[in-house]
C-alpha cells in the first residue's frame, strides 16, 4: 500500500478521527533522531520515506545499516496489516488502543536504527566504501563501544571524534551548534510534516464525507428521473398503444368503406344519371300530354261550335248518318282519353322512377357515412342491400310490382367483410 491508499482507508473508516489522534514516539540515539509522529497516515509516511531513501543508497552499504532498512520494511508491513485488519471491521476504540499499543512497544523498543537522512549514516557510509578498514572502529565509536584493539579501530574512532567534533575550538563550537541548528530544523520539519498528514486526513475524510452526499443526492435524482421516465414512458406508450389500435380501426374503416364505395360507386352513377333522364323524359311527357289535351280541346270546340250543318240534320231527323259521326265522334274522343291517359302513366312513372333513382343514390351515401362510422351490423346491411336494389313500381302497368332482391344473392354480391 501507498500513503495515498492509507489516506483514502483512513478517510473511509468509522474511527478516522481516532487514527488520526495516535501517536509513536522514535527515538534512534545512534542518529541523534528523537521525535513524537502524530497521525497514522503520518507514520506510515515516515517509514515509507526511510524505504525509499535507504533505496537511493543502493546495496554497498554496510550491513549494520541494511539492518536498519529491513527493520523499516517489516514495520510498514505491520502497519500495512494493522490498517487492513483494524480500518475496516467494527471494532471499538479500547480495541483499537489496545492492538495499538501492542504494535508501538514493538516499534518504540527498536533504538539501535539509523535513519538515512542523518548525518551518521552519510558518515559511515562514506567511510565504507572510501576507508572500509576503518569502518568498525568508526561505527563501534558512533555506536558508544569505545573499543580499541587495534590501530585501525583506533584511526576509525579518531574518525568517528573528527566527525562528531567534540573539540572545543571556536571552529569547533560553531560547527556544533549549526549541526544543532539543522537537527532542529529536520525535527521541525518532520513535526509539520506530521501536522500537515493529520490536516490532510481530516479533508480527505470530509471530502469523501461530501462526495458520498452528494452521491446519494445523484443517486436519489437519478431514481427519481428514471421514476418519472418509467411513468412518461408508460403512459407514451399506452397513449400510442391507443392511438395505434384506433388508427388501425379507422384506416380497416375507411378501407372497407373505400371497398364498399368502389361495389356501389358504378350502380350509384348509374342512379344518378337514371334519375336525371327520367326526369327529363317526365317532363317530355307532360309537354306532349299538355299538347294533347290542348289539341283535344280545339278539336272538340271544332266539332261542338262549328259542327256542319247536315251533320246536326241528320241527328234531328234520325238519319243514318248520324249514327256513322256518332261512331268516328265516339272512336276520336276514344283515341284522345287513351292518349292522354298514356301520357299521364309515362310522366308520373318517369317522376315517380326519378324520385326513386335519387332516393337510391342518396341511400347509397347515407350507407357509406354508416359504414364508416361502423354503425351497420349484418342484418341492417342485407335490409339496405335489399331496399337499394329490389325493383321499383313504375306504375305503367296494373300491379306492378318487383320482389325483394334474395339475402344470400345480395350477400355475395355487395357482402361485407
Amino acid at each position: 500500500m501507498t500513503t495515498t491508499e492509507i489516506r483514502k482507508t483512513i478517510a473511509d473508516s468509522e474511527h478516522s478521527d481516532w487514527f488520526n489522534s495516535v501517536n509513536l514516539h522514535i527515538q534512534y540515539p545512534y542518529s541523534d533522531f528523537d521525535q513524537t509522529l502524530t497521525g497514522f497516515s503520518s507514520i506510515f509516511k515516515f517509514f515509507e520515506q526511510q524505504i525509499d531513501g535507504w533505496e537511493k543508497f543502493g546495496e554497498d552499504i554496510p550491513s549494520e545499516l541494511k539492518d536498519s532498512k529491513k527493520q523499516f520494511i517489516g514495520y510498514r508491513k505491520k502497519l500495512e496489516k494493522y490498517i487492513n485488519i483494524y480500518a475496516s471491521s467494527n471494532y471499538d476504540e479500547s480495541q483499537l488502543k489496545n492492538s495499538w499499543n501492542s504494535e508501538k512497544n514493538q516499534i518504540q523498543n527498536s533504538k539501535t536504527l539509523f535513519v538515512y537522512d542523518a548525518p551518521q549514516t552519510d558518515f559511515l557510509i562514506k567511510t565504507y566504501r572510501e576507508v572500509p578498514k576503518y569502518y568498525s572502529g568508526a561505527y563501534n565509536f558512533i555506536a558508544g563501544n569505545y573499543n580499541i584493539s587495534n590501530k585501525d579501530s583506533m584511526i576509525g574512532n579518531l574518525l568517528a571524534y573528527e566527525f562528531e567534533l567534540k573539540d572545543y575550538t571556536e571552529l569547533t563550537k560553531r560547527r556544533n551548534k549549526e549541526k544543532s541548528s539543522i537537527g532542529r530544523l529536520r525535527n521541525d520539519i518532520r513535526s509539520q510534516l506530521s501536522e500537515s498528514e493529520i490536516q490532510l486526513s481530516e479533508h480527505l475524510k470530509s471530502a469523501n464525507d461530501e462526495f458520498k452526499i452528494y452521491i446519494e443526492k445523484i443517486d436519489q435524482l437519478k431514481t427519481e428521473k428514471e421514476t418519472n421516465f418509467q411513468e412518461w414512458f408508460g403512459n407514451s406508450k399506452q397513449e400510442f398503444t391507443e392511438f395505434d389500435n384506433a388508427s388501425k380501426e379507422k384506416i380497416n374503416d375507411l378501407e372497407h368503406t373505400y371497398e364498399e364505395l368502389l361495389r356501389l360507386k358504378k350502380p350509384a352513377e348509374y342512379w344518378s344519371t337514371r334519375a336525371t333522364k327520367l326526369n327529363r323524359e317526365g317532363w317530355k311527357a307532360i309537354y306532349w300530354l299538355v299538347g294533347l289535351v290542348s289539341f283535344a280541346c280545339v278539336t272538340l270546340y271544332l266539332l261542338l261550335w262549328l259542327t256542319p250543318e247536315g251533320m246536326l240534320l241528320s241527328f234531328i231527323e234520325g238519319q243514318t248518318s248520324a249514327i256513322k259521326w256518332s261512331i268516328i265522334y265516339v272512336t276520336f274522343i276514344s283515341f284522345l282519353a287513351f292518349g292522354i291517359r298514356a301520357l299521364n302513366k309515362v310522366a308520373f312513372s318517369s317522376f315517380h322512377l326519378s324520385r326513386d333513382a335519387e332516393e337510391r343514390e342518396q341511400l347509397t351515401y347515407v350507407y357509406l357515412s354508416l359504414i364508416k362510422d361502423s354503425a351497420v351490423d349484418d342484418k341492417e346491411k342485407s335490409l339496405i342491400m335489399q331496399s337499394l336494389f329490389s325493383r321499383a313500381e313504375t306504375g305503367l302497368l296494373k300491379g306492378d310490382s318487383g320482389p325483394a332482391m334474395p339475402n344470400d344473392i345480395s350477400a355475395k354480391i355487395f357482402g361485407s367483410n
